[in-house]
């Protein structure tokens, strides 16, 4: 019983000082039109997620420390009701600003399809780009560059994502249904340059458009995420109008699902590493804001630098101990992160909470259409 109370004691506490520290940051509408804008989404990922890989590495990311505030991730279940989320529903909600049903992709509760962020970057002579360590015709990519009813309609996604979405660059994890041959037919049809390895898909930087279908996933990748990204950057920036790009770590969610700490651990330091690659490329440039958030959080995950706190222990870097619990082994409605470079948004004036310190994830979108 004191273990749970632990737990919940954490958990409060966290969601507490996250929310204390959006509500002491300027609250200034700074917001100015950006040429590139990239969303980086952490599948899975809770702030306890954030706090466990850090103490795990015994530092502190920098982009916890950017403008910020907490988002509830519940999707559509009825008029005025929400419910506990999927990646569908949630990647939905992020790329196209409309709540939606569980397993919908890129469809309101309808059924009708939605214009996504991608969409809205090509309206403005944008290039676009997808990438993920999921198959890309997982959930959360899929949101951002599909519509269907079921997101389990794994081909017919795939297939498309190549005929309708315009999206110039799709970058996921190599399976079975993309290397088949009618997938190679479609891209080679729909003006892909398709390529199953990195040497094939690094030399494609300067193409239209590009199908990289790689080794991206989990902590044993052949090819890890930031150096896809390093690559997907060179692939876009030639667009003299810019770009919208998305960038999917989704095994923090997958580990998390198996509450497997550090599988899930070292998904999170992925996507610090891709974030520092992300700032590497940015410099001193002031044309380029970048959002980091979650589509929800995965596991219950509660964590400790002392090994006293929680049933289970994990060996720092450094060689000392600390503990974790995880409570389920599903998702959960705790809030998540949205951390925000290149902009101040007042988020007090944003519409579903009127208030500093949480919002609701289709004003994710709405900021993001505000930004481009």
């Amino acid at each position: 019983m004191k273990k749970i109370l632990s737990v919940i004691l954490t958990f409060v506490v966290s969601v507490s000082a996250a929310f204390a520290f959006a509500s002491c940051q300027d609250v200034n509408d700074e917001i100015k039109k950006v040429k590139n804008l990239i969303i980086i989404i952490g599948d899975g990922m809770g702030l306890e997620h954030i706090k466990a890989a850090e103490i795990y590495e015994g530092e502190d990311y920098g982009f916890t420390n950017w403008h910020q505030t907490t988002v509830n991730t519940d999707s559509y279940l009825g008029e005025n009701y929400y419910t506990l989320t999927d990646s569908a529903a949630g990647g939905t909600a992020i790329a196209t600003g409309t709540l939606t049903v569980n397993g919908y992709v890129g469809v309101n509760h309808k059924g009708e399809e939605l214009s996504t962020i991608m969409d809205v970057a090509k309206q403005k002579g944008k290039a676009t780009a997808v990438l993920t360590t999921d198959t890309i015709y997982g959930a959360t990519p899929a949101s951002f560059s599909a519509h269907a009813l079921n997101r389990g309609n794994s081909g017919a996604i795939a297939v498309s994502q190549l005929t309708s979405s315009n999206v110039d660059l799709l970058c996921g994890t190599i399976d079975g249904i993309t290397t088949a041959g009618y997938i190679k037919e479609c891209a080679a049809e729909n003006g892909y340059v398709y390529c199953d390895s990195p040497d094939q898909a690094w030399s494609t930087v300067g193409e239209e458009k590009a199908y990289w279908q790689l080794d991206l996933a989990g902590v044993n990748a052949t090819v890890e995420l930031c150096e896809a990204t390093s690559y997907a950057l060179e692939f876009v920036e030639k667009d003299e109008d810019g770009f919208v790009m998305m960038i999917e770590q989704a095994h923090v969610d997958k580990y998390s699902h198996g509450n497997d700490f550090i599988g899930a651990v070292c998904s999170v330091i992925s996507l610090k590493n891709t974030v520092q690659t992300v700032m590497d490329w940015i410099g001193d440039r002031d044309d380029t804001a970048v959002l980091i958030t979650a589509d929800h959080e995965t596991g219950g995950l509660a964590v400790s630098d002392s090994e006293e706190d929680y049933p289970r222990s994990f060996e720092k870097s450094n060689g000392q101990l600390g503990s974790y619990f995880f409570s389920t082994g599903d998702h959960t409605r705790s809030y998540v992160g949205l951390f925000v470079y290149g902009a101040k948004p007042n988020f007090s004036a944003f519409e579903f909470y009127a208030s500093n310190s949480y919002i609701k994830n289709t004003e994710t979108y709405k900021l993001m259409v505000k930004l481009i």
